[in-house]
């Protein structure tokens, strides 16, 4: 298969297509799930399909160190490869993966500002602009909607749209009036899209839980394989 018809047969199609057209430029979605579920194997899914249609991704690790990152990148571009029988796969990874900057803070007690000035100066070094932002280890537990609401106006100005992992509470699911789960659900305003992992028997179902404006249906049609950890079409 060639890279245009694993883009276009991907199932990120029928995620776009349900959230009506994705997040959005200017616009937050999340993934959130309990931890080691699988929202980096979501958020890298969701990055690659970006760097197969030529766009730029710019991956902000709080947790995972840059080379545990590109691991991450690396299994989700071979799984993808032999599930599609990509045609020169290993040429067409060397074109699109210098289109990611991977950037990774170590300090917990960053401040937002500080995040921003950096991002800025690294990408204005190398004249990178970014059509996606993925960030992944941040802690929703003490993130404010201040912080929050600074991401979302910086990825405003970077004209991107940006994805959050958010680890679940661990020992009680706490949902809200609207079935959106802690801690992201005092801050569900300020995401445009939210998606719940769920763990299942056989598979790792995938629930829109805030689509924009619009009544949100939890059938998202979407599961994350256990095996793999890609995102694939579901019906059930």
């Amino acid at each position: 298969m060639l890279k245009e018809e694993l883009v276009k047969r991907s199932p990120v199609r029928v995620l776009e297509k349900t959230i009506h057209g994705g997040v959005g430029k200017g616009n937050l979605g999340v993934i959130t799930a309990r931890k080691g579920v699988g929202k980096t194997a979501c958020l890298a899914h969701l990055a690659i399909d970006t760097l197969l249609r030529d766009g730029k991704v710019l991956h902000i690790s709080f947790a995972d160190d840059p080379h545990h990152v590109e691991s991450w990148y690396r299994h989700i571009f071979d799984e993808l490869a032999d599930s599609y029988k990509l045609e020169n796969a290993f040429d067409v990874f060397e074109n699109v993966i210098p289109n990611r900057l991977i950037i990774h803070f170590k300090q917990l007690d960053i401040t937002f500002d500080q995040i921003r000035s950096h991002i800025q100066q690294v990408e204005g070094g190398i004249g990178f602009r970014p059509d996606m932002i993925i960030v992944d280890g941040r802690d929703f537990e003490v993130m404010t909607e201040e912080t929050l609401s600074g991401w979302k106006e910086f990825a405003a100005n970077q004209d991107a749209a940006a994805w959050f992992a958010a680890v679940l509470h661990r020992h009680n699911l706490q949902l809200d009036e609207k079935g959106i789960p802690a801690p992201v659900n005092r801050l569900s305003d300020l995401f445009s899209v939210i998606i719940m992992l769920e763990p299942r028997p056989d598979y790792i179902e995938m629930k829109l839980l805030k689509d924009h404006d619009n009544t949100a249906s939890d059938k998202l049609h979407l599961k994350l394989d256990p095996r793999t950890l890609l995102i694939c079409n579901h019906r059930v």
